[in-house]
């Protein structure tokens, strides 16, 4: 499994959080061993007996605990290795699954503005009427301009079933309407398309979290029954996913061959193929700094196959997957198990990928990346270009 985008400041908040009762799912676990060193055990209790005998303070066990587990993490020097809090892990395993509760929206939020770039289908807030571009600038009375995004944020969050209003403006300042919905358990919005001039079609997709590899292959029967000749692909601000998923993804697009190898601490590899079955239409790949893990992986496999031209920015490097691990309190590590390697057996880990056509841009049009019609994105235009 890729796990690479809570570790990435993102622009995109998920109004996704939702209170349940299901029980956790446990996604691996090693046997107990020991401490691997005396050192950590040792300093930890020498720490822990101080604190106990002298501090005047008063103890919040929980925080310590907490604190302590992330500075273990920290400590491993690896910035994809994390420390998942309990009280936030529902939340981070309903995403990884494609999944969320909320009215079915993602924003792009700062101190004095929330912005819609994404609605999901099928959601509360597509029902309301929402639409992306929009501005959310108050939720059960609390304002944007009064009590900030952060308060608004959260008083849209809740449980499934239960009824939330949004005020909601074309313009921050504007005339807000209220809209009353009731928030509902919502399936991500993980892979779209649309025909572009040329009979180009254009596929976006947001992340590789469970369920995209069905929604992309949707995508891609729809432009190709409604007459698609050439492919632009865009993993652009893509945080990853599982790598089951993006090998789905791939299968079609690739000859027979290997995908990707993916190899444990003690040498094991798991590799993953694609069969001989391709759909033959030329195809570019939008890239950025923000393309992370499976994202970059996507594009690698595509251009080491001479599948693909691949237009925009130097990707990350990403060479770790990561697997999960809940502990005994509900909190869980998100930790680096595997490294992965391309089909020709390269690691991106601090390396990635650099773009056959580099075309950056500028810092206004990366600030409204999510709003760029296609005519104002130059990756997007160089990219239909080069299909001929």
């Amino acid at each position: 499994m890729f796990e690479g985008q809570e570790h990435k400041v993102s622009v995109s908040t998920a109004l996704l959080l939702c209170a349940t009762t299901a029980a956790a799912t446990i996604l691996g676990c090693y046997a107990a061993a020991g401490w691997r060193t005396d050192e950590v055990e040792d300093k930890l209790r020498e720490i822990d007996k101080l604190v106990a005998d002298r501090y005047v303070g008063e103890l919040d066990e929980q925080a310590v605990a907490d604190y302590a587990a992330v500075g273990y993490m920290t400590g491993l020097g690896d910035k994809w290795s994390s420390y998942i809090p309990a009280d936030q892990y529902e939340a981070y395993q309903l995403s990884s699954q494609g999944k969320g509760c909320g009215i079915g929206v993602t924003v792009i939020s700062g101190t004095d503005s929330i912005r819609v770039n994404l609605v999901y289908d099928d959601s509360p807030a597509a029902g309301a009427g929402i639409q992306k571009g929009e501005y959310i600038v108050g939720a059960e009375g609390k304002t944007v301009a009064a009590d900030g995004a952060d308060a608004v944020l959260d008083a849209i969050a809740g449980e499934a079933g239960t009824e939330v209003t949004v005020s909601v403006a074309e313009t921050p300042s504007g005339a807000a309407r209220e809209l009353t919905m009731e928030r509902a358990m919502v399936t991500q919005k993980m892979a779209w398309g649309q025909m572009l001039d040329g009979n180009v079609g254009y596929i976006r997709i947001e992340n590789f979290h469970d369920g995209s590899a069905e929604q992309f292959q949707q995508t891609l029967d729809d432009l190709i029954a409604a007459g698609a000749q050439k492919l632009v692909i865009d993993v652009r601000h893509n945080g990853g996913g599982r790598v089951k998923e993006m090998s789905e993804m791939l299968d079609p697009l690739l000859p027979e061959g290997t995908i990707m190898t993916l190899r444990t601490k003690s040498g094991s590899e798991t590799v993953y193929e694609s069969d001989a079955e391709m759909i033959d239409l030329p195809i570019s790949v939008l890239i950025d700094d923000q393309s992370i893990s499976a994202a970059e992986f996507f594009a690698a496999a595509l251009q080491e196959y001479e599948r693909a031209t691949l237009v925009g920015t130097h990707t990350t490097g990403k060479g770790r997957a990561q697997q999960t691990f809940e502990l005994s309190d509900g909190s869980a590590l998100n930790l680096s198990v595997e490294e992965y390697f391309t089909p020709k057996g390269n690691s991106l880990a601090d390396v990635g990928i650099a773009p056959d056509i580099e075309v950056a841009l500028t810092d206004e049009q990366a600030a409204d990346f999510y709003f760029l019609d296609p005519q104002d994105d130059p990756q997007l235009q160089k990219a239909v270009e080069i299909l001929g």
